[in-house]
């Protein structure tokens, strides 16, 4: 693995302190393993994401009584002015309203305040009063962050795959230009050091062919 090939890099970094170039590039592989360790925050973030839609269930509760107090006020004055188009609006139940999916209960919410507010006058005389339909705005912008918020995580968590993809490509392609070669400089002089070097990256090449095994 990386993580095995960077420490007997480690181990041995006394024998290539004045090798500038195989210096510099351990520091490279060192920020990469460190960037796909499987404890690292950017990891962890990318394999957890949140899934779409994950409202919580008192959320879309109080979304939904809220705009059915404002949907029976409506209704009634509907009937008042036997105006169709605003009884349609504002036929809703608070059951009817949990039963909608989330993306038409946040439609038909917003579209009964914004009938509300339009008629805000002839409603205040049915006790309506501004506070409710706040209320009821503070619920529908509630409820939509908690409906997108987990898309948001979605997008990010595949940002993070693949970027942690590219750096497991950028660390092996380290290792096959130029690490690998700087160390043929070590095959004879420092036996040992080179045997262990190979014996690491062999696990590196094992794994890379084994479709389960990750080459971390």
């Amino acid at each position: 693995m990386l993580q095995a090939t960077l420490a007997v890099l480690d181990q041995h970094a006394a024998l290539y302190a004045t090798n500038k170039a195989l210096g510099k590039a351990h520091d490279e592989l060192a920020a990469l393993v460190a960037a796909l360790d499987p404890t690292a925050d950017r990891q962890r973030n990318a394999a957890t994401p949140a899934q779409p839609g994950a409202v919580k269930k008192q959320t879309k509760q109080l979304l939904a009584r809220r705009a059915a107090e404002v949907a029976a006020a409506l209704l009634a004055l509907a009937d008042e002015r036997d105006d169709i188009t605003l009884h349609t609006d504002a036929d809703y139940t608070e059951k009817q309203l949990l039963r909608q999916p989330d993306a038409d209960l946040l439609r038909i919410s917003s579209n009964l305040h914004a009938r509300a507010t339009e008629h805000a006058k002839p409603l205040a005389q049915q006790d309506v009063t501004p506070q409710e339909l706040t209320d009821l705005s503070a619920a529908i912008s509630t409820f939509q962050q908690e409906l997108t918020t987990p898309r948001t995580t979605i997008a990010t968590g595949k940002a993070l795959k693949q970027q942690m993809s590219a750096d497991l490509r950028q660390a092996n392609n380290l290792l096959r230009s130029r690490i690998d070669k700087y160390l043929l400089r070590y095959q004879r002089p420092q036996t040992a050091f080179y045997s262990a070097y190979q014996s690491a990256r062999q696990t590196i090449n094992t794994a890379a062919r084994s479709p389960k095994s990750p080459a971390i």
